[in-house]
């Protein structure tokens, strides 16, 4: 995926260790911490839930394409640049699937911290947290760092895969969606959201109408970017 330096003033976070057990950091925190700064914590303001994903056609002209066999048929360019403008510095939140479609190079993603879900216990990301279920990654999330790791918590992005996007588009306060003019083969699609009809739980923005790649060669004929937000 994406790969640069840090920008001035920032501090690397520092993820945690591999396979690290979110199960045994509650039940720890649970007797390190008292039952005032417990109670403090607890008003502290609720991190926006955000949802990031490029979706294409399927061959049948179906939209909400994700990809096939865990890999997304594509590449953007634009559509890499705007994902890691949005979700770094900010903790993301993944299924395994979609921390294995990564680049070993590129994994975890940089300045951000990665989460990771998995039902099996054993199962290990280095350089992430392994958590067993998305409450568990949103909670661990957006805890605080002591001492400041450099990571801003007021926003939590789902960067996939489709399971994890249908389970968690109803405790989402924003969708990012790059819509692609390209009919895939597709195994995985994202979650329906509907905004047309007038009892829509979601208001829409087109941050960028259609554009054409700046890639002449792709195959991709034109892409936009829209934001769907609660209403």
């Amino acid at each position: 995926m994406e790969n640069d330096s840090s920008r001035s003033g920032y501090h690397q976070p520092q993820p945690a260790s591999a396979g690290h057990n979110f199960r045994r950091f509650r039940e720890d925190a649970d007797e390190q911490w008292d039952d005032d700064i417990i109670e403090e914590s607890t008003h502290s303001a609720e991190p926006l839930i955000k949802l990031i994903w490029a979706q294409a056609y399927d061959r049948e002209g179906n939209p909400g394409a994700l990809g096939l066999n865990g890999t997304m048929p594509w590449h953007l360019s634009e559509d890499m640049k705007a994902f890691k403008d949005h979700t770094i510095t900010h903790p993301v939140i993944m299924g395994r699937k979609t921390w294995e479609s990564l680049s070993e190079k590129f994994r975890p993603l940089s300045n951000r911290d990665n989460y990771v879900i998995s039902h099996n216990p054993d199962y290990v990301a280095k350089g992430a947290t392994v958590v067993s279920s998305l409450n568990d990654a949103i909670e661990l999330a957006s805890q605080p760092a002591i001492p400041d790791d450099g990571v801003r918590r007021d926003e939590i992005w789902i960067i996939g895969g489709a399971q994890i996007y249908s389970e968690a588009i109803n405790r989402a306060d924003e969708v990012y969606i790059t819509d692609l003019d390209i009919h895939v083969e597709a195994d995985a699609f994202a979650p329906l959201v509907h905004v047309d009809d007038e009892n829509s739980l979601w208001s829409e923005e087109i941050i960028r109408d259609w554009t054409a790649p700046k890639d002449t060669k792709n195959e991709i004929k034109r892409y936009r970017f829209r934001v769907l937000r609660r209403a």
